[in-house]
């Protein structure tokens, strides 16, 4: 009985432990490099930075508000949508996974819950870089994100400036090993609970 209890607790933890990865652990790693002086400037960016640089409204940054989107920008943005969307189903399956852990005594839909979980994070990765993808090879260069005006000053920094990596950083595997975690742990405690189930057979034959 103590073990069930134990099985519950873990689970249930772990299930939860994706909505504070995805909100506080990096979520986006960003590179670019300078070709004057060969430099590298990179940043490691979580879900919370974004909300507290583009939401909070008492962050006093106000760049984007006279932004305008360009076209080469606006084609990559179906791939970042089903990004975010992967990334909310699997806060959905975090908490579904818990709940079914925690008032059901069935294991196998926190089995399939959890592995379903692990596909969606996979899906982050897909989507995610295939719209990073026209950003890293040069097909959308600094000039064409449209953050700057036309002019000299955004040629010189087209020239000198390239982004290197845009990808998705450690919260990605963080939650990936959590749903591969529950995989594991509740298909251990299923390959037990059928040994038990399998020796009183036994014994009565």
């Amino acid at each position: 009985m103590v073990y069930k209890i134990v099985y519950k607790v873990i689970v249930v933890l772990l299930a939860l432990s994706v909505i504070p990865i995805a909100v506080f652990s990096p979520m986006v790693q960003i590179v670019g490099s300078v070709s004057l002086g060969d430099t590298y400037v990179g940043e490691h960016v979580s879900m919370y930075d974004f909300y507290k640089l583009f939401i909070r409204s008492d962050t006093g940054f106000k760049g984007l508000d006279s932004y305008e989107m360009t076209d080469e920008v606006r084609e990559t943005m179906p791939e970042l949508i089903t990004a975010g969307s992967f990334l909310g189903v699997s806060l959905l399956l975090g908490v579904a996974t818990a709940c079914t852990a925690a008032f059901s005594r069935k294991k196998l839909p926190v089995l399939i819950l959890s592995a379903v979980g692990c596909l969606s994070v996979v899906g982050l990765f897909r989507s995610f870089r295939a719209f990073a993808a026209p950003y890293l090879d040069g097909t959308i260069s600094l000039a064409k994100l449209g953050l700057m005006k036309e002019g000299i000053l955004r040629t010189i920094v087209s020239a000198i400036v390239k982004l290197e990596i845009l990808q998705i950083s450690s919260a990605g595997f963080l939650l990936f090993g959590a749903f591969f975690v529950i995989v594991l742990w509740t298909a251990a405690f299923m390959l037990v609970e059928l040994g038990e189930t399998e020796k009183p057979k036994k014994s009565k034959a």
